[in-house]
């Protein structure tokens, strides 16, 4: 078969409008109005947008296109169906636009539901109408909320909490010179225990000269060790309590130490706690002197403890119209009405930065309630507010207790309106979830529930009245995207038995999720599930890379003779394998695995007949299922599940195509915002309890960029452009504050942690200036300012366009005057540094032919590999393509040696590794279950496919495709705002077809040398 790349194609005019091309359309379809929705999300209820943004699709044959819309909005359906609007009626207007249509009626308030329509009008003037929608508005003043915030935690827990414990502190130059501590106190003999914690490492911890268990820690954790928990036996006297502190080793090194601590002294009516008294020297030649409480005390990190039950049981006669329950947490949380389950979504309350903005969410519970006695109850446990986050630890984002707040909103058919809310009449006890954290997993004792707690006739006997908790300083804001749920299972592949009563499951694939066993067994019985996403050598599990994440369950039988449901509620792991000790027989029908992720439409399809290439894709599309949990996470299995934004940013191209992530980008992007420094600065993660990350107060090139790159894909692909207005002042202040500091247009100042291009194949550490960082700042710098310019362009902001048109033309000069060299090179010669430049556009007028072949010709001497890490490897197809490379583009995604993306596929990926070897990489950070190199299926999308949207929405799209000889057929799909979107190309010998659907509302543009061939809405084939 003759080569077939694109550039032949061109030549030959073997695509369109030539010689050898047909085209041929098929017939039209009939006319509609579908896929409506509000705020980015199918009816959604309890949402805040004051005017939320409405799209729709118009469904059509061959040419259907909308040339006008009306939007009626009522108060009731009844009126929507007399063809009225009262909340709002837009009148007919002559726009084709189909997406971000911001309501503009009458002010909308607290609970109120809208019924809605849309008609479009055809290009023949033939009108169309919607079938009705609805959303329903939340609490949009704090006023609106009824109830107390109730404290999650037991009387003696309060107590402690109360009490406190005093942080004091001092310099400590270097992890090998450690400060020490002594606290001394006097006790009557008894029993006591101690809660300590350091930000530090502490290398002795002694009573009485008498050493006691210091705080357990991996070496590679990403973070200090928690506080820890001794029993003490006291006599009777005086007593001296030391600790050793030196600095935690790592990237960066803080050269300070300091501590906190309590001791509950026991025996007494009312235990005494201590706290204070500290003294404190460096080294041994320093006298002791008081240690100086800490400026401002941080909070501190209390160990884990039980989740607590809580219900009210409420009396309620009569009919109900609708029931809504409003639920805002600092913990997780679970809840039933009348002993059924509310809320079908997980891990709630979701990621935040909780002393913002605390996210709420509302539940239709109109089907669960009675006429009479009615119930509700609910678990709340330590969710991601209490439950460590590294590097910060525990409570990260506010101190204890847990807390809970809950209206539950009753209309009758009258109108009138009751409450039931968290208050005192509220009861609450110990749950049988005795531990629960993201990172380490559960303990549940099933002994311990209480037959019908959740219902209405439960004898509260022996249960606590609530308290109430300190009133957060954040306020109530509804939630943006639809949240975490269960959205799939996995049977084992396979099931093999290791000893009398363990056994490891192979679920085949890397997720993120849980474990779920049916069994039965004796009361108190122990089944222990352990979670791992490789074997070693040897079979058995290998968890060395899950660092100081313990990630497993631990259960106790109820040991009622039925068979128990055991499964996690607060927390979840990435894995494929699971140990199961504690069962003399495992058999697949007892054990599934749940898949969980962030609620989003997947609406991308890839299919090649490159095996290895088409495995890449799946095992990204797996990799994003288990990090878009909440938030955008760098992986889903060790101590850290962070919002990376350095990650976020490289993937999303690729994102947008797999799933419908404009709600989620409004999410997450509203979390950047609020970690954003004064001077403009995104952080490292989000949400960030403390700054930017790692003690750094500027911008981190190809980090930071994530609040701009973000924002411009998710409008390039929803067409809403909600997430460029919310976003702008934010976007506009973070290229400024660059502009600030470097006003020549080169980012030599201010780059934060300057992580370069990180994990590059060179690099013996990590953030080795394999390129120079200088030249990725500023080519990020750039491209930050190109995206806001076209933002602007695209959403009518003209004299911002040009601004920032302008400072991009600046950028560029300097990054060409001070990288770019007359033969070519550019930098310092890396594969990085070529990249950028040309996948960019950053080259002088006539330098990109001559960059790309040096680019190449590298490329190929050191034998056809990248050497690029995770800011140059997303760009590098696209870069070889602009310059002509397209064969050496397809010969790095058909490459198999290491290091390339088929390298992970023959070695058995199921999701993307961290590392280009994370065969036999550094344990330290290697995550099996990281979807950035992943990023190259935009390219797969774009080019390869040929789906690349260049208008917002996909009202214009671009078909572009790279062709190679050794591949045959390739086919797409999206799915898009305006309906969705196929391209399907086959060759052989010499000949080829392309078929193209474009939907209604849409224009396709073909790319050719002699001129582009536009296609509009239909189903097109084109024979070449």
């Amino acid at each position: 078969m003759p080569a077939l790349d694109r550039r032949s194609f061109l030549a030959t005019g073997a695509i369109l409008g030539l010689g050898a091309q047909k085209a041929v359309s098929a017939p039209s379809a009939g006319q509609g109005v579908t896929g409506l929705r509000v705020a980015m999300r199918e009816a959604p209820i309890g949402i805040d947008d004051r005017r939320p943004a409405l799209s729709w699709h118009m469904a059509g044959g061959t040419g259907a296109r909308q040339t006008a819309y009306r939007i009626l909005v009522a108060s009731t359906a009844a009126t929507l169906a007399q063809g009225r609007g009262d909340l709002w009626d837009s009148g007919r207007v002559e726009s084709a636009d189909c997406a971000g249509i911001a309501y503009s009626g009458r002010p909308l308030v607290s609970g109120q539901v809208c019924h809605w329509m849309v008609e479009v009008w055809n290009q023949a003037g033939t009108p169309a109408r919607s079938a009705p929608a609805t959303w329903e508005m939340g609490l949009l003043a704090p006023g609106d909320w009824t109830g107390d915030w109730l404290a999650v935690e037991s009387a003696t827990e309060r107590d402690d909490r109360i009490a406190g414990a005093q942080w004091v502190g001092g310099p400590a130059p270097s992890p090998s010179e450690p400060r020490s501590f002594r606290l001394g106190f006097r006790s009557k003999a008894g029993d006591a225990l101690l809660t300590i914690v350091g930000d530090g490492v502490m290398s002795v911890l002694m009573l009485d000269g008498e050493p006691l268990a210091l705080p357990t820690r991996d070496p590679n954790a990403f973070g200090g060790a928690p506080a820890t928990r001794l029993p003490l036996r006291l006599s009777a006297g005086n007593h001296s309590l030391t600790v050793e502190m030196a600095p935690t080793p790592g990237f960066f090194v803080k050269p300070f130490v300091s501590l906190a601590a309590q001791i509950r002294l026991e025996g007494a009516a009312e235990a005494e706690r201590i706290s204070g008294g500290w003294e404190t020297r460096l080294g041994t030649v320093e006298e002791w002197a008081p240690a100086a409480p800490l400026e401002k005390q941080p909070v501190f990190p209390w160990p884990p403890a039980p989740a607590r039950l809580l219900r009210r049981g409420f009396s309620l006669p009569g009919k109900v119209a609708r029931a809504r329950l409003h639920v805002a947490a600092l913990g997780g949380y679970r809840i039933w009405l009348n002993g059924r389950r509310v809320n079908d979504d997980e891990l709630q309350c979701e990621p935040a930065n909780y002393t913002v903005r605390i996210p709420y969410r509302t539940y239709d519970v109109t089907a669960l309630l009675r006429d009479g006695a009615n119930a509700i109850g609910a678990m709340v446990g330590d969710g991601y507010y209490a439950s460590y986050q590294a590097p910060n630890g525990r409570y990260a984002f506010g101190g204890a207790p847990r807390r809970v707040r809950m209206m539950l909103e009753i209309v009758r058919p009258d109108g009138q309106v009751e409450h039931v809310s968290t208050g005192p009449e509220w009861r609450h006890a110990e749950a049988p979830v005795q531990m629960s954290e993201i990172y380490a997993g559960e303990d549940q004792d099933l002994r311990l529930w209480p037959a019908g707690w959740d219902g209405p006739g439960f004898d509260e006997a022996g249960w606590d009245h609530g308290w109430k908790a300190p009133v957060p300083d954040a306020p109530c804001a509804a939630a943006l995207a639809d949240p975490v749920r269960v959205m799939g299972t996995l049977a084992p592949v396979t099931i093999r038995r290791l000893g009398p009563t363990r056994h490891i499951v192979d679920f085949g694939q890397n997720f993120a999720g849980r474990v779920r066993l049916q069994v039965k067994g004796a009361a108190g019985q122990e089944i222990v599930v352990r979670h791992a996403e490789i074997l070693a050598a040897n079979g058995e599990p290998d968890r060395r890379n899950l660092r100081a994440a313990r990630a497993e369950d631990r259960y106790r039988l109820r040991g009622a003779g039925a068979a128990e449901i055991l499964e996690p509620v607060f927390s979840y792991q990435g894995f494929r394998y699971a140990q199961v000790d504690g069962l003399p027989v495992l058999t697949a029908d007892m054990v599934t695995g749940i898949r969980l992720s962030s609620a989003m439409a997947e609406t991308g399809t890839f299919e090649i007949d490159a095996p290895d290439i088409q495995k890449l894709w799946l095992n990204t599309l797996w990799s994003q299922r288990s990090n878009f949990m909440g938030i955008p996470t760098d992986c889903p299995q060790r101590d850290e599940r962070l919002g990376w934004t350095g990650d976020a940013q490289i993937f999303w191209d690729a994102a947008s195509f797999n799933m419908d992530v404009g709600a989620f980008t409004r999410s997450y992007g509203r979390i950047l915002r609020e970690a954003q420094g004064a001077n403009g600065a995104y952080p490292l993660w989000a949400p960030s309890p403390d700054g930017l990350g790692w003690g750094t107060d500027s911008a981190t090139p190809g980090w930071s960029d994530a609040g701009v790159m973000l924002p411009y894909i998710a409008y390039l692909h929803s067409g809403d452009r909600t997430i460029v207005d919310e976003n702008w002042a934010a976007m506009t202040a973070y290229v400024e504050g660059i502009a600030a500091a470097n006003p020549d247009g080169l980012w030599s100042k201010g780059r934060g942690a300057d992580l370069g291009d990180w994990l590059a194949l060179d690099a013996k550490s990590p953030m080795d200036e394999t390129t120079p960082k200088a030249l990725i700042g500023t080519a990020m710098f750039a491209r930050s300012a190109q995206q806001l310019a076209q933002m602007a362009a695209w959403t009518g902001r003209a004299d911002e366009a040009a601004r920032w048109r302008s400072l991009r033309a600046r950028i560029a000069a300097a990054f060409a005057a001070a990288f770019v060299k007359p033969d070519g090179t550019v930098g310092n010669g890396s594969h990085c540094s070529y990249i950028l430049a040309l996948s960019l556009g950053l080259l002088p007028d006539g330098l990109q032919t001559k960059s790309g072949a040096l680019l190449a010709g590298d490329i190929r001497r050191r034998g056809t590999l990248l050497s690029t890490g995770f800011l140059g490897t997303p760009l590098a197809l696209d870069a070889l393509a602009a310059a002509g490379e397209d064969r050496l583009a397809w010969d790095l995604l058909l490459r198999t040696g290491f290091p390339s993306w088929g390298y992970m596929v023959r070695k058995g990926a199921t999701t993307i590794w961290e590392r280009w070897n994370g065969d036999t990489g550094d344990v330290a950070m290697n995550s099996f279950n990281h979807y950035a190199l992943g990023a190259v299926c935009g390219f797969l999308y774009r080019r390869v496919a040929g789906i690349e949207p260049i208008e917002p929405g996909f009202k214009r799209f671009r078909i572009a495709p790279l062709f190679d000889e050794r591949v045959s057929r390739c086919r797409a799909s999206v799915k898009t705002v305006r309906g969705p979107i196929e391209i399907g190309w086959r060759v052989a010998s010499g000949a080829g077809t392309l078929d193209i659907v474009v939907p209604a509302n849409s224009t396709a543009e073909l790319r050719l040398s002699s001129g582009d061939r536009l296609f509009g809405p239909g189903v097109h084939r084109i024979s070449f």
